[in-house]
Order: C-alpha cells, then sequence, then structure tokens
C-alpha cells in the first residue's frame, strides 16, 4: 500500500529528527544561564517536533488534515513573533533598542531600490520611541494576526464547502487566501529583512544569517512549497490514489496534501539537524 509506505518513511524522518530537537532543547533548559533570550530559542525549537508530529498525523488521518494544519499553521506565526522577541531581547530590550536605533544613521531607515519609490524613509528616532522599530514590529504582528485569523477562516470554509484548495478559480475562498497571505507574508519577510540590515553590526556576535535563514526557510519556504504543489494539482500533473482508505478514496487533492505533508517530515529532520549549528546552547 503506497499510503502505509509513505506514512511509515515519513514516520522514519520524525523519529529521527524528534530525538535532535529534544536534545536542543533539553540542553538549553539545562543550561539556562539568560532565559530572557533562551525562552524563545526554545520556543523556535519546538517548531520542529510540532511540524513534524503535526504533517505526519495530517499523511495518516488525511481527512481531517485541514483541521490538523490549522494548529501547525497557529504555531508557525507564534514562531515568528517568537524570533522577533529573540532579536529584541538579544538587543538589550524594547527600551535599549530604541536608544541604540536613535543613535543610528537616517540613511538606514531609506527602503532598498524600488520601495523608496512609493514609501518614504522611516524615522529611526523621536523623543519618545523609534517609528522605524515600530514599523517593523507591526510589519511581522500583522502576519502571525493574519495567519491565525486566515487559519480560522479556511477551517470554517472547508466544513461548509467552500474553500477548494488547489482551485485557483474565483469559485473558492483558496485564491483568495492565498493572494492575501502572499502580500501579509511578503512584507512580514521585508520588515524583518529591513530590521536586520538597520541591527546587523549589532546583531553579529550571535551570527544572525543562519537563524534568519533556518526560520525563514522553515516558514516561508513551506507555504511557498504548498503553492508550487497546488500549482502542480491545479494543471492536472497530480494524480489520483485509487485505492481506498478507511472508507474514503484518496483524490488528487488528498495527494497533494499528502506530498506537502510528506516532504515537511523530511524537511524536519533536516530542520532539526541545522538548528544544532544555529541555535547551539554554547551560545548562552
Amino acid at each position: 500500500d503506497p499510503h502505509l509506505i509513505a506514512w511509515f518513511s515519513a514516520g522514519a524522518f520524525v523519529l529521527l529528527g524528534f530525538p535532535i530537537s529534544m536534545c536542543g532543547i533539553f540542553m538549553h533548559l539545562t543550561n539556562y544561564y539568560q532565559p530572557n533570550v533562551q525562552c524563545y530559542v526554545v520556543r523556535i525549537l519546538w517548531m520542529v517536533p510540532i511540524y513534524s508530529i503535526e504533517s505526519w498525523l495530517c499523511l495518516r488521518f488525511h481527512t481531517a488534515a485541514i483541521y490538523i494544519e490549522t494548529l501547525r499553521d497557529v504555531y508557525e506565526s507564534y514562531v515568528l513573533y517568537s524570533f522577533l522577541q529573540f532579536l529584541i531581547a538579544v538587543l538589550g530590550g524594547e527600551e535599549a533598542l530604541v536608544l541604540m536605533l536613535k543613535d543610528k544613521s537616517p540613511t538606514r531607515g531609506v527602503h532598498m531600490w524600488g520601495m523608496n519609490w512609493f514609501i518614504k524613509p522611516w524615522l529611526m528616532g523621536q523623543p519618545w520611541t523609534s517609528p522605524f522599530f515600530v514599523k517593523c514590529k507591526l510589519g511581522v504582528l500583522q502576519y502571525v494576526l493574519l495567519k491565525v485569523v486566515s487559519s480560522i477562516i479556511v477551517m470554517f470554509l472547508e466544513i461548509y464547502g467552500l474553500y477548494k484548495e488547489g482551485d485557483f478559480t474565483p469559485r473558492g475562498g483558496y485564491l483568495y487566501i492565498c493572494i492575501i497571505t502572499n502580500l501579509s507574508q511578503c512584507w512580514a519577510l521585508y520588515c524583518l529583512a529591513f530590521f536586520y540590515y538597520a541591527t546587523k553590526n549589532e546583531l553579529g556576535p550571535i551570527r544572525p544569517v543562519g537563524k534568519f535563514l533556518s526560520v525563514k526557510a522553515v516558514v516561508f519556504f513551506t507555504w511557498w512549497q504548498s503553492l508550487g504543489i497546488s500549482i502542480l494539482f491545479q494543471m492536472g500533473m497530480i494524480p489520483h490514489y485509487a485505492a481506498v482508505d478507511d472508507g474514503r478514496e484518496w483524490t488528487a487533492e488528498a495527494v497533494a496534501k499528502g506530498l506537502q505533508d510528506y516532504l515537511i517530515c523530511i524537511e524536519m529532520f533536516v530542520a532539526a539537524i541545522v538548528h544544532t549549528f544555529v541555535f547551539p546552547h554554547t551560545d548562552y
């Protein structure tokens, strides 16, 4: 049975990645010397066990996958928020960060080429705050909030048969959710990159590039991967699976969802290994 083969092989990657992540979490908790920073690291590291187990469950119980995926998407937004808070904590907290940004050159608030045509430079500091910091933070938080709300909306649309995942026609909610999420995600990614550009010298001691890439790869790449699989489904390149499992046939849509979950199980094993290098407890 191809379904069981996929489920067991995905489970093997979960069993390999889970202890690696749990070991990293355990090492941080037993070497909890900077709790104000490490608490966010632990929350980020939990991403791998939660993602992998939920994806594995989605692969097995594919008829209930949409509800399990909702929980995964909510934690995804929480990880992004935790990563922003991690950077703020590394920089000494919000008050210290605002004071530091006030001393930055105003050119740090000038947007990249193209964006500067329609967005004015963000002020690095004012008497009581930093507009630059506030806008970067709101840029990330808007995606966090949108992801939670959209996940709940998707769940209800699916219940009433109105979501139509993989269908890019205006008949279902998938097209609209996809467009809104993409725009929100791109803006959040830009705000994170802009924040890093302004604080890269201060973040240098924690080797931030690997941390940025590891979090962005999981949060953003998995979304684009699901979009790519949906496009393949829409083009008819993903076949249905004729065998019956639990009394229900695996449609092409279910196969597309299963492929995404299977790939995430593999990718989380890779992410677990990467996290041991980019979020080591020895940094603290």
